[in-house]
């Protein structure tokens, strides 16, 4: 994936021998999305298409209460249709960031969930040498000692067998040892949320976050109507299929 990193420094200079403390920088002044010069931008993400990084983009902004967005290619490469501000995308990986993460820190506001307390308080089911010892910080900073992940949709084809594997999936380290990112983790994590407020994750967030929001285009397991305008994820050589909406 590429990707575009806007950067704004400011640079002081002294012109005596004596070192100076240099004045604060000044803010650059927008005072309106259609007056901004939208052209690299552009051109940035038409060249990317161009260079086939993917089918199509959408770039959204939304500043004092203007809202633009500009869209080039298409939907996929099967699917000719231009993305526009309507567009819905498969957030993938984010959604333990805009998801997961966000359902565990309500977990701890609203005193359900210690962030500190081990997770077989509230997933028993966690069990195996030295578990005891990780806690709900291990998890969500991947520190817990699992490994990354495993072939989950080859070794069983439901979601409690999926759940029990993990839960039995042994540590490779000693918790706080190092950092690696883990799905497994984010699995464990989702079990921490759904047991403390009794729901699945996705009606927990629909009901605490997107709905509260007014996020009417993110959601968990989107329904048939939504089809026309989502992007596919990818053509999936373990299922033979294009993944789409799914």
């Amino acid at each position: 994936m590429r990707r575009l990193v806007v950067a704004a420094a400011a640079l002081g200079v002294a012109c005596t021998r004596a070192p100076a403390t240099p004045a604060p920088a000044t803010p650059a002044s927008v005072t309106s999305l259609g007056a901004a010069d939208w052209s690299r931008v552009r051109f940035f993400l038409d060249s990317a298409v161009a260079d086939t990084a993917a089918p199509g983009a959408v770039l959204g902004v939304s500043f004092r209460g203007e809202h633009r967005y500009y869209s080039t290619g298409r939907l996929g490469l099967e699917n000719r249709l231009r993305p526009d501000s309507t567009s819905v995308y498969d957030l993938a990986s984010l959604t333990k960031v805009i998801g997961l993460t966000t359902a565990v820190m309500l977990a701890v506001d609203d005193g359900r969930i210690n962030i500190d307390a081990p997770i077989q308080r509230y997933v028993p089911e966690f069990s195996g040498p030295h578990k005891a010892m990780v806690s709900v910080r291990h998890l969500l900073t991947h520190s817990s000692g699992l490994r990354a992940g495993r072939p989950l949709f080859r070794e069983t084809t439901d979601r409690a067998g999926a759940l029990a594997l993990t839960d039995t999936t042994p540590l490779d380290t000693l918790p706080g040892v190092r950092m690696t990112y883990s799905d497994l983790g984010a699995i464990v994590l989702t079990q921490v949320v759904e047991r403390v407020y009794g729901m699945r994750l996705d009606s927990l967030l629909e009901q605490r976050v997107c709905g509260p929001l007014g996020m009417r285009s993110t959601r968990y397991l989107p329904p048939a109507s939504w089809l026309t305008r989502m992007a596919p994820t990818e053509n999936d050589p373990w299922r033979g299929r294009m993944i789409w909406g799914e």
